[in-house]
């Protein structure tokens, strides 16, 4: 299976949105990755793209309603490649180290502060997070139920309870000190974390490590 072309996550670059809007979007994205979300004021992304707060306030309710936007479109562009996956040709070895190169596609784009900002961010930040958790169980719980009607998952384990330990392992992965531990390595730390739960302790085969 052509894992670079499943498995890459493309950047949006909002070439479809009026210039303007585009503008901001892409300022305020560079902003976010230099200072996080909450050190980032919708004065500095008007003064950075050139736009007027008339011009900002067209487009976008208020600075939540930007990184809402940027953020629905990453993530569908990884849900994308996440359903090409899944319906691939290919055996559930294959789809999974797919999905490890994906997540690191994925993960390398964005920066440590910006990653901190999110985890650490507001009620509305925190709201938009879980939304898209919820969403990205739901794409696991197909992909885990396709394994075992296939029969490359053991049947005999319940969906719930791989999803359940993919929730716990998540949130570990998420902390402040296992951050830390990683060096702000978040390509690494998200490769041990799937490798972890695809493979366990022994790892991933040995011609794929």
């Amino acid at each position: 299976m052509p894992q670079r072309i499943l498995s890459e996550v493309q950047l949006p670059d909002f070439q479809d949105r009026p210039k303007k809007e585009g503008d901001i979007l892409r300022t305020a994205e560079d902003l976010f990755m230099q200072f996080g979300y909450d050190r980032v004021s919708v004065e500095e992304i008007c003064r950075e793209a050139s736009v007027s707060k008339v011009t900002f306030y067209k487009y976008f309710k208020n600075k939540f309603a930007v990184l809402d936007d940027y953020m629905t479109v990453r993530l569908e562009l990884g849900m994308e490649v996440f359903d090409r996956i899944r319906v691939a040709d290919a055996s559930l070895q294959e789809k999974m180290q797919a999905l490890i190169a994906m997540k690191e596609s994925a993960v390398s784009h964005f920066t440590p502060v910006f990653y901190k900002s999110l985890l650490n961010g507001d009620e509305l930040v925190q709201g938009f997070m879980q939304e898209w958790m919820g969403q990205s169980m739901t794409a696991m719980r197909n992909f885990l139920e396709d394994g075992q009607r296939s029969g490359e998952i053991y049947s005999g384990y319940s969906v719930d309870f791989l999803l359940h330990v993919w929730t716990s392992m998540s949130a570990i992965a998420r902390s402040e000190d296992m951050l830390a531990m990683y060096n702000d390595d978040m390509v690494k730390l998200s490769q041990d974390f799937m490798n972890f739960l695809f493979f366990g302790t022994t790892g991933p085969p040995a011609e794929d490590k």
